[in-house]
């Protein structure tokens, strides 16, 4: 029998309490991540609408993502990094490439195909504005969801 004041009680008690902690608040396990990187479409803004995200389901994996009010550079060009983990997706847009002409408004466009039916919880980051949003998104066919983006 071991005494309650050794040390080879508190120890054993010890690594007894972290393998329980570990056991209750370890990580579950997480499906794959699947990214893809695609480059908006840009073009000079049609609307007095800036910072706003809009993003269609067209059919079972075609999604069209719509950004307004990029404040960019004649002959910039951006790119949006979608990394999807079980139903959780975040997008991030990045300046690929920096254009030297005047700074104009501009609404870029994508269309993705890797998107399965499902509801998902997105996260939206601006690089290049440092605007953000979260939202959740139903993927399925006719669905829009359009969210303002903030500081």
């Amino acid at each position: 029998m071991i005494d309650i004041h050794s040390v080879e009680f508190y120890v054993i008690a010890f690594v007894v309490a972290m393998a329980l902690v570990t056991l209750l608040l370890g990580q579950r396990s997480r499906g794959e991540a699947t990214t893809n990187i695609d480059q908006l479409d840009l073009n000079p803004s049609q609307t007095d609408v800036a910072g706003q995200l809009v993003i269609t389901s067209e059919d079972t994996d075609r999604v069209a993502i719509t950004r307004t009010g990029l404040p960019l550079f004649e002959g910039d060009t951006v790119i949006l990094v979608s990394t999807i983990i079980d139903d959780k997706w975040h997008i991030e847009e990045k300046r690929a490439t920096k254009g030297r002409g005047p700074n104009i408004e501009m609404d870029g466009a994508v269309t993705i195909n890797f998107l399965r039916p499902g509801r998902y919880h997105v996260r939206y980051d601006s690089e290049i504005t440092g605007q953000w949003c979260t939202f959740t998104h139903s993927h399925r066919p006719g669905k829009v969801s359009k969210v303002e983006l903030k500081y």
